[in-house]
């Protein structure tokens, strides 16, 4: 969840997304998308939904005021970026 080298935190995302994530749980990167007959690997097969954040805690971070979330966007945002695994890992960005 810490900043990316736009100093965005969640890596880059957007105080909106920030809270659609916070909210919903939902995945927007797509990581581990849900098993189906056309996506047979890197998915999650039932019951889990890949759509979902399968270890986040949102659905106790869902009710969480508007406030509160803005202030964790704000102080994600003061934490220095940290860089991820090495390429060719979908989690890297590179801190300046």
């Amino acid at each position: 969840m810490t900043p990316d080298k736009t100093g965005l935190p969640e890596g880059g995302r957007s105080l909106s997304e920030f809270i659609k994530i916070m909210r919903t749980g939902v995945d927007l990167d797509h990581v581990h998308p849900p098993c189906s007959s056309t996506v047979t690997t890197g998915c999650l097969p039932a019951p889990f939904d890949g759509n979902l954040l399968q270890i986040m805690p949102w659905p106790i971070l869902k009710n969480m005021t508007d406030h509160d979330l803005i202030a964790i966007y704000e102080y994600l945002g003061a934490v220095p970026c940290v860089a991820g695994p090495p390429a060719p890992s979908v989690l890297h960005n590179d801190c300046p």
